[in-house]
This record gives C-alpha cells, structure tokens and sequence, in this order.
C-alpha cells in the first residue's frame, strides 16, 4: 500500500490535460483541468487513507507475531496431543 501511496504523492492530474489550443475550446480545456484538478484531490485522500491502512496494518500483524511468539514459548508440549492421540490400549484393560 506504502507504494501505491507513494506513486500517487508523484504524480499530479493537474498538468495533464496540456494546452487550451490543444482542445479547440478553452471550455472543454478548462472542464478538464478543474475534472483532473478535482481527481486528483481524490485520489491524494485515497492515497492518505491507503497509506494509514497499510500502516495500521502493519502494526497489527506485529502484534499477532509478538503474541503467537509469546503462546509458542509458554507451550512447551501440546496440550491436545492426548485427545487426538491416546494411548495404546493394553491387553486386560477395560
């Protein structure tokens, strides 16, 4: 996510739509420049949200490798092996 943000951050719509000459009209030059003007606005909030995402994200997975640490070291056997695995029975036991 850290890249997508990071490419957006680079990059603007502003520019994008060139010269008025190239259109005809400076109206259809200027919609465009206030649409991409108005886009890229959006997509920086995209950017800000998907970058604090990513972030969060990695905090928690930090989290649950510190914890699932911790359980493994307080386990030194497994506590369920009986259930599934009991002993062999052995003759005359009832």
């Amino acid at each position: 996510m850290s890249a997508v943000a990071h490419d957006q951050d680079s990059f603007e719509l502003r520019g994008l739509c060139g010269e008025p000459g190239l259109y005809g009209h400076n109206g259809v030059h200027d919609a465009l420049a206030e649409l991409c003007g108005r886009w890229s606005v959006g997509l920086d909030a995209l950017s800000d949200r998907a970058s604090d995402l990513g972030d969060l994200l990695g905090k928690a997975a930090s989290a649950y490798r510190a914890i699932e640490h911790s359980n493994t070291a307080a386990l030194k056997s497994d506590p369920g092996w009986d259930a599934v695995s009991p002993d062999e029975p052995t003759i005359g036991a009832v």
